[in-house]
């Protein structure tokens, strides 16, 4: 016996994956607009940390390593956000 075309039911399994792609993006928008406006922020008080004169005690290999992890993880946020 041959089955039907059943049109609805082939709109509903299409609407079902769209839905879920729209709200990755628009979750990974949020995220990205977020991660742009704070990140200045962050990377300016990591720059202050490598002023030797206003924080005499902190090693010079400290800011650079805490650049590369937050970058990394603003990077691997905005990845995630895609639902990768």
């Amino acid at each position: 016996m041959k089955s039907k075309f059943d049109i609805s039911l082939s709109q509903k399994k299409g609407q079902a994956g769209i839905n879920g792609k729209i709200s990755y993006l628009i979750g990974a928008l949020i995220v990205i607009v977020l991660v742009v406006s704070i990140a200045p922020t962050m990377f300016t008080s990591l720059s202050d940390l490598s002023n030797t004169t206003l924080n005499p005690g902190v090693p010079a290999w400290v800011p650079v390593v805490l650049f590369v992890i937050v970058g990394a993880g603003l990077v691997f946020l905005i990845w995630k956000s895609f639902g990768n």
